[in-house]
């Protein structure tokens, strides 16, 4: 394999464990933080625990209305019409 392309192919073959593997390698060749023990890989297992906070966070650029109070729109969300 010498292109993305091709590697990008064989990894989609690989088992969800391996693939999580890799990502983990490859995360902490980046330099990325390592994941919670809470989020280790299960071997031989193709279900994998997770949780929110192992979400990474995005980043979306700079934000262009800062939100105020007036903005505080939970009531809104809260409402439930039946």
């Amino acid at each position: 394999m010498s292109t993305r392309r091709e590697i990008e192919a064989a990894v989609e073959s690989l088992p969800v464990a391996q693939q999580e593997a890799l990502f983990h390698f490859l995360a902490a060749r980046l330099g990325q933080p390592e994941p919670r023990a809470s989020q280790s890989i299960r071997e031989g297992s193709e279900t994998l625990p997770h949780s929110v906070l192992g979400i990474p966070t995005a980043h979306v650029g700079r934000v262009l209305c800062p939100m105020s109070s007036d903005d505080y729109i939970l009531p809104e969300m809260l409402e439930f019409d039946a």
